[in-house]
């Protein structure tokens, strides 16, 4: 004998658990904000992270996932290189909205180091000083003639002071060997006016002037100068004259 309700239990119970999978589905879809559009709001996604890489990398990433980049203030950073995000502001791994503002900041690497003024120090001196501000000086030191500053004495540095450098760079140290040397010029047989003019055009000056006589050279002839031709002597310095009479 054919049972009549046996169809409508099976249409039941297929109904039932087909509007429980339904409940369930719709229920899971709504957690993850699958439905937020029709009650006006915006669906959260996960922050991923952008620490380390650049920012048109970081706008990348955050643009897959339809975030918005914000540069902040540029800081310094010395684990990340200079150029790169060195923070953000939701912190990766949190929720926020689509279409929110990610917060970056970019690194400008160490803070930089300045370096000092030197001149005048005494090399041992100044390779302390440098190392106290996270320097690297180098052993060869460059040698250079200074009109001011004493022989032995540093004159400078290369980079030079006040220039903003990373920490441990390296620098030379200048040391002056004292004022320039260069040829005394001749002006033996010269009479006193081109003599005068010979020497301060190789820049020297006239020192004493005085008269002395040699058969050997014409009257008013200068017949001795100290220093003599050729012999090395600071620029600036005296060359004494004497004159036949």
């Amino acid at each position: 004998m054919y049972d009549r309700g046996r169809p409508v239990l099976v249409a039941f119970l297929t109904s039932l658990i087909t509007t429980t999978v339904a409940f369930a589905a719709l229920t899971v879809a709504d957690r993850r904000g699958v439905f937020d559009f029709l009650r006006g709001k915006r669906a959260d996604v996960e922050v991923p992270s952008i620490n380390g890489v650049s920012v048109e990398q970081a706008r990348d990433l955050l643009r897959a996932r339809d975030l918005l980049l914000t540069l902040q203030a540029e800081r310094p950073d010395p684990a990340i290189p200079a150029g790169k995000v060195a923070g953000q502001v939701p912190l990766a791994g949190s929720r926020t909205p689509r279409g929110a503002a990610i917060q970056a900041f970019v690194s400008t690497g160490a803070s930089a180091v300045v370096i000092p003024m030197l001149a005048g120090a005494r090399p041992d001196d100044a390779v302390e000083q440098l190392r106290n501000h996270k320097l690297l000086p180098l052993h060869q030191l460059r040698q250079e003639a200074s009109e001011t500053v004493a022989v032995g004495l540093v004159i400078g540095t290369d980079p030079p002071a006040g220039r903003s450098v990373s920490p441990d760079a390296q620098v030379t140290l200048i040391v002056s060997t004292g004022r320039a040397l260069k040829p005394v010029p001749k002006v033996l047989g010269f009479r006193l006016s081109k003599a005068k003019k010979t020497i301060e055009e190789a820049g020297f000056k006239v020192g004493t002037t005085r008269t002395g006589s040699s058969e050997r050279y014409d009257e008013e002839v200068i017949i001795k100068q100290e220093p003599a031709e050729n012999t090395p002597a600071p620029v600036g310095s005296a060359v004494n004259l004497i004159v036949n009479e």
